[in-house]
């Protein structure tokens, strides 16, 4: 019986003890060599090369498209719109007529006020001979003079408040659309129309007051609209303002566009590049290869891993390795970015799949995807 008890528990201890090496010694062991020599898959990513282009340097903004000439035409009489020759949106000439408010009354009213300067003048004239003759006084006379000029005054004042009524495009240019009906009663002051001259127009935009020693009149500039993404429009810098915002430490900039088919239109927003001189070669990557973080701007640069004594594999994408690098960058455009200094032409960055990446780790590049 004490035989047995002795087996087994030298059994037990063999058995326990067979454990507590495995999971205390072994397993760790075991677990730490496979980590070590461990190595993930390759992370999938998009990538391109940085490239040699020739820019032109430019500073960007975004600006308000503004005729060189507008008005709201107004009515200077009240009255009832006896016409309107015109249409919403129609082209018109200087002096065209837009709107005859009625004149019936103020035509009858100056009638009367012609048949009283009549009068006054027979008045002035037999006052002037009969003063030659010393028949009537110098007061008589001077009063008779007095009363025509006021009578043809007045005929005057009626004449143009008929003028008034007859309200005319004052230059040449492109109506709005209409806000009054024939038949409607208007007040002095009344919006009827709005008038626009479209053969040319001005592009407002601002700059940071660091870079008012840079602007000069006569600068070219481009811009763009959101209704033709496909066009560049062309014109010059005309006007700067003289004043530095004191809210935004900005200055405003003017810049005049020829708009013969009149494509721009006030009130558009435009994309704006002021040009500051000629072409030069300048490095570019994709804006999507660019990381900006605490510390700065950077690109993962693909590249062959360093042999290390162990064969290299047969497919030479599974050879390459990523190195964060940080670049300084400088103008931007068409989703391209200028790389000032830490990159050079040729070399190849990750422009998709960053997220997954750190410095070191192994990549494999399909551009025929799109990735995230």
């Amino acid at each position: 019986m004490a035989k047995r008890m002795t087996i087994m528990i030298v059994v037990l201890a063999v058995v326990f003890g067979g454990i507590f090496y495995f999971l205390g010694y072994l397993k760790p062991k075991m677990m730490g060599e496979y980590f070590a020599n461990f190595q993930p898959p390759p992370v999938t990513v998009s990538s391109e090369s940085a490239r040699t282009e020739r820019w032109t340097p430019f500073y960007s903004s975004i600006g308000n498209v503004i005729a060189v000439q507008q008005v709201t035409v107004t009515s200077e009489e009240a009255g009832v719109i006896k016409s309107m020759p015109i249409s919403s949106g129609a082209k018109v000439e200087a002096g065209d007529l837009l709107v005859q408010l009625d004149t019936d009354v103020d035509v009858a009213e100056i009638k009367g006020m012609q048949a009283s300067a009549e009068l006054a003048e027979a008045t002035y004239k037999r006052d002037q001979k009969l003063l030659e003759r010393n028949v009537a006084s110098s007061l008589d006379f001077e009063t008779s003079r007095a009363q025509l000029k006021n009578a043809q005054a007045q005929v005057e004042s009626q004449r143009a408040r008929i003028n008034k009524k007859s309200i005319r495009a004052p230059f040449k240019g492109t109506l709005g659309i209409r806000k009054v009906n024939l038949g409607e009663y208007v007040q002095p002051g009344t919006p009827i129309v709005t008038l626009q001259d479209l053969s040319r127009v001005y592009v407002n935009f601002a700059l940071p007051e660091q870079l008012f020693s840079q602007v000069r009149n006569g600068q070219q500039v481009e811009a763009k609209v959101a209704a033709f993404p496909e066009r560049t429009f062309n014109g010059k810098v005309t006007a700067i303002d003289a004043r530095v915002d004191q809210q935004t430490r900005n200055f405003t900039i003017q810049a005049t566009f020829e708009n013969p088919d009149q494509a721009l239109r006030p009130g558009m927003f435009a994309e704006v590049k002021l040009l500051l001189g000629s072409e030069r070669e300048v490095t570019t990557v994709p804006a999507t290869a660019l990381e900006s973080k605490l510390y700065g701007t950077s690109v993962f640069v693909i590249s062959k891993a360093p042999a290390d004594g162990q064969a290299a594999s047969e497919d030479a994408q599974e050879n390459l390795v990523v190195e964060r690098r940080y670049v300084e960058t400088g103008l931007s455009q068409n989703n391209w970015t200028e790389i000032t200094k830490g990159l050079e032409p040729g070399e190849s960055v990750v422009t998709a799949g960053q997220l997954k990446l750190q410095n070191g780790s192994r990549v494999k590049i399909n551009n025929k995807v799109e990735l995230r």
